[in-house]
């Protein structure tokens, strides 16, 4: 007979909430299920570059990556060959401008981190020639080094600025060479000639995969700082990869293979290469954004600068990992639509509760004094302003909103407007008339107002809750800019006379210069706080869809709304990862009832229901 302690089983915990040990078998009480954290690998959509970069290069890790060069047909025109010099960085949630690759290259080989790289060799595009040209990125600039040893482009290449490996390229070559900061020398042969090897790791401990002699081949290699060494063959054979991690665990994924570009991902465990079920969206070759000598190994990487796919060369970028971890990427998604087309109207509270007002209706700018409240799916009705207002500013919660000047009718207006809940009443007036378009941040009864329209302005001035007092001044003249934070940190960025790309950040006692946008513009919108900030949309020359981020030092992109348009509104009162925008004008000129809501990037525990009976 069986004894109790061979019978009683084992105790499982009782949770309110899902914990976050992998593999633990657990009851939740909540849902009243038995469940398990498990580890997930997939790829999500992360934001995409600035420019095209087919085939170009890039090193770095997932989250601190350098990218540059590549073909860039939609904005290069010859002689150029419709290659760019563009050089991008990503901080793990969007990019911004780096220092120009000194030369129009694609196909280049690449080693190091963002703040320390070695741009190898690589091809023009007209005329078409291989080149030996090397570079070194500090941060912020390239400068040239010593050139490689002969003119080749597709060279495959690993490990960091100051101890590299280059292997192979076009012509095809077995040819291997180490660089030690200053020179080149030569190393062991590789066993087959080839162009297109992907390399990941150090100098001393190296991996390389794939390639062409032509066709392509699955070959893997293992270098150990003198010799290479032949390992288990990839399962699609392919070249021009992304391939990052180190020698004993790497993830290799994309490439050109047979009959066309590949989207498939292996992962390398220091033994043999195993196909993963996460596959890329897109599928396609160059792969210039792949995180080399990532300490992660093969739980992580970033795919992009890609060719070939039937969209020739997209900007997409996406990111792989493997955790126990969800990644939901940051995107825009549609809400609720205004009841009628609207343009030059304002904005305050948060994305589940939100105020938009005034604004113009008509073919012409006219004015309403409208006003409707969002529950995060649909808009009501509440009490007008008491005065028309167009071009004007808020801030402000949905039920403590701040309305500031606008054009009434004929010109600009002193005129401070202030909502309840309930109804709208006058504030406090500005220090002057003939004020519109001003940028306001802050609360109800604590807020700025800086820059104006016409022609642009510099006074700023800030509101307690019954008055304005004139504040030190912006240091340019600038009105519709964006604008977010508190009256101890705000900014404003942006704006028009001209169309401005400047960043100033307000500290409670005066204005200093801040990080530029990556893209000027005026009649835009912002919120958010001054370590992070976002503005949407706007006139850059034509109506824009860009979003970008800010940290308080930098502007990086972030996914595109999904219909661009300028004269728009936002939520001010949100944060930068759970914000709205609000009508518009089009590019024809044609105002909007779109409402577009943005959900920054999130991450939540892969938690599978065990199913019981």
């Amino acid at each position: 007979m069986a004894t109790y302690k061979e019978i009683h089983g084992i105790a499982i915990k009782d949770e309110s909430s899902d914990p976050t040990i992998t593999g633990e078998i657990f009851y939740n009480s909540t849902t009243d299920t038995f469940r398990s954290i498990v580890q997930s690998a997939a790829w999500v959509s992360q934001t995409p570059t600035v420019s095209q970069h087919g085939d170009g290069t890039g090193c770095g890790t997932a989250s601190a990556t350098l990218l540059w060069g590549g073909y860039a047909p939609s904005n290069q025109q010859p002689p150029s060959g419709y290659t760019t010099t563009s050089t991008e960085e990503f901080n793990g949630s969007g990019w911004t401008a780096g220092g120009n690759y000194p030369v129009s290259f694609f196909r280049a080989g690449s080693a190091g981190t963002q703040t320390a790289a070695l741009g190898i060799a690589g091809r023009t595009g007209n005329p078409a020639a291989n080149q030996d040209d090397c570079f070194k990125y500090d941060g912020s600039t390239w400068t040239a080094t010593t050139n490689y040893p002969a003119s080749k482009n597709g060279v495959g290449a690993t490990g960091t600025q100051t101890a590299a490996i280059a292997v192979g390229g076009a012509p095809y070559v077995d040819t291997s060479f180490e660089f030690d900061g200053s020179s080149w020398t030569s190393s062991g042969a590789y066993p087959t000639a080839l162009v297109g090897i992907r390399g990941a790791g150090t100098q001393t401990a190296g991996i390389f995969a794939g390639g062409s002699a032509p066709p392509q081949v699955s070959t893997a290699t293992t270098y150990d700082g003198s010799s290479f060494s032949v390992v288990g063959s990839l399962n699609t054979a392919r070249a021009q990869t992304t391939h990052s991690g180190n020698s004993g665990s790497s993830v290799l994924c994309g490439g050109s293979a047979s009959p066309g570009p590949s989207n498939a991902t292996e992962r390398w465990d220091g033994t043999s290469w195993t196909t993963s079920p996460a596959t890329l969206s897109i599928g396609g070759y160059g792969g210039g954004a792949g995180a080399m000598s990532n300490p992660a190994g093969n739980t992580s990487a970033l795919m992009g600068a890609l060719r070939g796919p039937p969209s020739g060369y997209p900007t997409n970028i996406e990111e792989f990992s493997v955790s126990t971890n969800v990644i939901t990427a940051a995107a825009w998604a549609s809400g609720g639509a205004i009841p009628t087309a609207t343009s030059l109207n304002s904005g305050a509270g948060t994305q589940t509760a939100a105020l938009t007002f005034a604004g113009s209706t008509g073919p012409a700018p006219s004015g309403v004094n409208t006003s409707l409240s969002y529950d995060g799916s649909s808009w009501t009705s509440t009490p007008n302003l008491y005065r028309v207002a167009f071009y004007g500013s808020g801030c402000g919660t949905q039920t403590a909103a701040l309305n500031v000047d606008g054009i009434p009718a004929g010109g600009g207006t002193s005129s401070t407007q202030e909502f309840n809940g309930s109804s709208w009443s006058e504030g406090g007036a500005l220090s002057d008339g003939n004020r519109f378009s001003t940028s306001t941040f802050g609360i109800q009864t604590a807020a700025i107002a800086a820059g104006y329209a016409p022609g642009g302005g510099t006074k700023s001035e800030q509101y307690n809750g019954t008055a304005w007092t004139t504040t030190p001044a912006l240091p340019y003249s600038t009105y519709s800019a964006a604008s977010g934070g508190t009256t101890s940190a705000g900014f404003v960025a942006g704006g028009g006379n001209p169309i401005k790309s400047d960043t100033v950040e307000w500290d409670g006692e005066g204005y200093t210069a801040g990080g530029s946008l990556i893209t000027g513009r005026r009649n835009t919108c912002g919120g958010g706080t001054q370590t992070a900030g976002i503005i949407m949309g706007g006139y850059d020359g034509n109506a824009s869809s860009a979003t970008e981020g800010y940290d308080g030092t930098a502007w990086s992109s972030r996914p595109s709304m999904g219909t661009a348009r300028y004269s728009l509104a936002s939520s001010t009162a949100g944060p930068n990862t759970a914000t709205m925008v609000i009508a518009g004008t089009t590019a024809g000129g044609t105002k909007q009832t779109i409402t577009e809501e943005f959900t920054g990037e999130t991450t939540a525990a892969n938690v599978k229901t065990i199913t019981t009976s």
